[in-house]
């Protein structure tokens, strides 16, 4: 038996884990991303696998969110003001 199959099914990260997760993907999504990347690399559980990689689409969907708001805010403001 390989180590992967001696765990139980459910062996993902706990509340907090996922708790710090979040947070760091709201105040710094960039690192989050980062970090999710680097810990889904050396990952052997399949579960803790998923749950990074979720992480990582998450921060980068937030990171293009914020690009999206950062643009069209841009856009307004510049609409507001043109240049004569």
């Amino acid at each position: 038996m390989t180590e992967v199959t001696d765990r139980p099914a459910g062996s993902g990260y706990d509340g907090a884990s996922v708790l710090g997760a979040a947070l760091a993907t709201v105040f710094f999504p960039l690192i989050a991303l980062i970090a999710a990347l680097l810990l889904q690399g050396g990952q052997p559980d399949p579960v803790k696998r998923r749950q990074l990689r979720t992480w990582a689409w998450v921060s980068a969907g937030w990171i293009a969110v914020q690009v999206v708001g950062a643009v069209l805010l841009f856009v307004s403001f510049a609409s507001l003001h043109p240049v004569p």
